[in-house]
């Protein structure tokens, strides 16, 4: 993905869209294939196979919302300020750990996305699915990535809850952020993105220009065979 602009990924279920996700965010290892990050100063880093630990050592601003909010995301029975701290977590593993902070953040965030809970010191698990999601999104963008990631990020939501990420991805994108995400809604992706990475059987099938495709064409190539070029295999640039 380019700087400023949205990804889309695009498969049937199964065909590898969380796993690619994952790879990229050193969850899941791979076996074939490169990952290349550009840095802001730009510089080439090989990150395949780079653990979340190293990629945030390295200061790889690779922000990820899984599709598991409240597995791999959040946790369910800390409060929204505590799922503040679990980002940088290791860096403030000192015998004080400064809450004030991460406070202030959950409040911001809190009112910026019009999340609906008591307080900031509400357990996530309490909070209806769009607010765990805004919760999620909020941190994650909060830490100024050049790459965000996101696998089904309105899965489940209410009409409000959805656009509100909508229009949180549009504002990435228009800071120059590179969006990679998941959608399953082929009109909201080919409406959303500026590209889109079709998967057949986790491989690539296509890389197609959102403005001139259509959801047929999409369609055809997620599920038909032998349609998967091995060029768009062997590299993937996360950001340009």
């Amino acid at each position: 993905a380019n700087s400023g602009e949205v990804l889309g990924i695009a498969g049937i279920a199964g065909s590898g869209q969380k796993e690619l996700l994952e790879a990229i965010a050193g969850i899941q290892e791979i076996k074939s294939g490169s990952i290349i990050y550009t840095s802001s100063e730009g510089k080439d880093i090989n990150i395949t196979n780079m653990n979340s630990d190293d990629i945030q050592k390295n200061e790889i601003k690779i922000s990820f919302v899984p599709e598991d909010r409240l597995g791999m995301g959040l946790v369910s029975s800390m409060d929204i300020t505590d799922n503040m701290m679990l980002k940088n977590y290791k860096k403030n593993s000192g015998f004080f750990v400064p809450r004030k902070k991460a406070k202030e953040l959950a409040l911001s965030i809190i009112k910026e996305l019009d999340i609906v809970t008591p307080s900031a010191e509400t357990p996530v698990g309490r909070l209806s699915g769009g607010n765990v999601q805004k919760v999620l999104v909020g941190r994650e963008i909060n830490s100024n990535p050049r790459v965000l990631m996101l696998a089904y990020p309105v899965r489940g939501l209410d009409i409000n809850s959805s656009y509100t990420i909508y229009n949180l991805i549009n504002e990435q994108k228009k800071k120059g952020v590179a969006v990679i995400c998941v959608i399953e809604d082929l009109d909201i992706l080919l409406e959303l993105c500026d590209r889109i990475v079709v998967l057949n059987k986790g491989k690539v099938a296509a890389i197609l220009d959102a403005r001139t495709t259509n959801k047929e064409e999409v369609g055809l190539l997620m599920t038909k065979s032998g349609k998967e070029s091995e060029e768009n295999e062997q590299k993937l640039t996360t950001c340009k």
